[in-house]
């Protein structure tokens, strides 16, 4: 491997490196989350929405009411957790790229070893 072709990585595991600096930040940052899902429903047409907490339970989901007067802050908290799970997701995938790279880097400065015989 070239010493052009490893500079370019080096590069690129830079700016992942970057990327997932940020996203450490997202995921260690201290914004109140709830683990759920924000569901909107309407009973009947033109009625206004009734909103509920959909909440993972063993294998399963919980449905929990949310009240009028509590929508906009249960909103801002499941927001936070879609957040932080996609921000964890992609830190994930960035560390495995930045592995692999890493692992080319080190097979592309290997020196061929003779292990003699003509075969």
């Amino acid at each position: 491997m070239t010493k052009n072709q490893l500079a370019v990585m080096r590069q690129e595991i830079r700016l992942l490196a970057g990327r997932r600096t940020a996203l450490e930040g997202v995921a260690m940052g201290f914004v109140p989350m709830i683990q759920a899902s924000l569901l909107e429903r309407r009973f009947r047409k033109g009625w206004a929405p009734a909103y509920y907490l959909s909440v993972p339970h063993k294998g399963g989901s919980r449905h929990k009411y949310v009240r009028k007067a509590e929508v906009e802050v249960v909103s801002r908290r499941t927001a936070a957790w879609r957040e932080f799970s996609a921000a964890l997701a992609e830190w994930v995938r960035i560390s495995r790229k930045i592995e692999s790279l890493m692992r080319r880097i080190g097979a592309g400065r290997c020196v061929r070893v003779s292990t003699g015989g003509s075969r």
